[in-house]
């Protein structure tokens, strides 16, 4: 069965990604691309006037 990520209206969208120095140590070009996606994303949303918060955990 597949399932699938639904977004609902909201005032503003939050995101926590916890360990990304991982991620970035074991393939410092990926993580670029994704860094790049994500702020795509913020971007996306700041323009609907919906903010993404975006939070790295180390």
């Amino acid at each position: 069965m597949k399932t699938a990520v639904t977004w609902y209206p909201a005032l503003c969208y939050v995101l926590l990604y916890d360990r990304p120095d991982i991620f970035a140590q074991a393939d410092p070009t990926q993580w670029q691309i994704a860094l790049d996606i994500l702020r795509s994303a913020e971007e996306y949303w700041a323009a609907t006037n919906t903010p993404l918060a975006l939070f790295l955990l180390n």
